[in-house]
């Protein structure tokens, strides 16, 4: 098994208007994962951006909302379990990356 970084983007859980963040769906979907969830990880509401180390911090234009880490064999079995994520009834997307170095 390795481990795979999901990293949420374009939620709209401060949004007015379209879907809203539901905490309910997300907890069921976690819990769907099971075993596979590693690190249930965090959402998050706002950010700073530091383009450099002589710059001071700035709003982010990220659309960064969020991550988790799972186990899976394979980025197919990644992108399965990934599937039923609430983020896409949120008008969000996901990415996923291959932790290297931190299979156990």
């Amino acid at each position: 098994m390795e481990r795979y970084l999901i990293v949420y983007r374009g939620s709209t859980i401060d949004e007015s208007e379209g879907p809203q963040h539901d905490p309910q769906r997300w907890s069921a979907w976690f819990d769907a994962l099971g075993g596979a969830l590693v690190d249930r990880g965090a959402l998050t509401h706002s950010g700073v951006e530091v383009p450099s180390r002589l710059r001071g911090p700035k709003l982010s234009s990220s659309a960064l909302s969020g991550y988790s880490v799972i186990h899976a064999a394979d980025f197919n079995e990644a992108v399965r379990l990934a599937e039923d994520c609430p983020i896409f009834d949120e008008k969000g997307s996901l990415e996923i990356a291959r932790l290297a170095g931190l299979d156990a």
